[in-house]
């Protein structure tokens, strides 16, 4: 996609700026060239992995392991209606953000006179993904054709991604657990989930 917007750009001798974010989509970078005096165009990327393991009290039934992918590819229009650093900005988003969890056993339990242990209980795992494509709005200050060749972005808007799709998968004792009722009530206590916030910091330089 990035490619796409860059040769023809280039070919065309269009001014050009590489912009390098970091904020609750992730750490990316973006191409971005004007369309006309107070219309931008831009596309990228944004990826970060991040993992978390909860170790509850003693007396607690389970641990917690999280991680969280977060992959996106984005195309947006950025439109300056004051013909200053202020934009109002519109596109899609390719949305592969990915959220799985896993809850472990850490107790025995004895019933009945025999002893199950936390691998003959098994794990109760649980994915959630997101609609691909998303509309994504926001606010915006910053403009790499106006003014020095190396500034500052920042970006706070928001994309609909619709409500999770949970996908659950159980071994051992717990298996039974990861059945169609239990996957439907999750997804109704997680359909709240569907606008993922936005706030984007970046560093943008003009190549020319």
């Amino acid at each position: 996609m990035i490619l796409g917007i860059l040769i023809p750009v280039m070919m065309n001798a269009q001014p050009i700026g590489i912009k390098a974010n970091a904020g609750t989509m992730g750490l990316g970078i973006e191409v971005v060239t004007p369309l006309q005096d107070n219309i931008n165009v831009r596309a990228g990327g944004n990826l970060l992995y991040i993992s978390y393991f909860y170790e509850s009290d003693a007396d607690d039934d389970f641990d917690l392991d999280a991680a969280l992918d977060l992959i996106s590819a984005s195309a947006l229009v950025d439109w300056y209606p004051l013909s200053n650093a202020f934009r109002l900005t519109g596109g899609f988003i390719y949305n592969g953000n990915r959220l799985s969890a896993s809850l472990k056993p850490k107790k025995s339990y004895t019933v009945g006179g025999d002893i199950y242990t936390p691998e003959d209980l098994g794990d109760l795992d649980a994915d959630f993904s997101f609609n691909p494509v998303a509309p994504y709005i926001a606010l915006g200050f910053g403009n790499p054709f106006k003014g020095s060749r190396l500034g500052v972005n920042t970006d706070v808007g928001l994309f609909y991604q619709g409500a999770p799709d949970v996908s659950l998968r159980a071994d051992g004792l717990l298996e039974p657990s990861a059945d169609e009722a239990q996957t439907q009530q999750i997804k109704d206590n997680v359909s709240w989930a569907r606008v993922y916030p936005v706030i984007t910091f970046s560093l943008y330089y003009r190549l020319f």
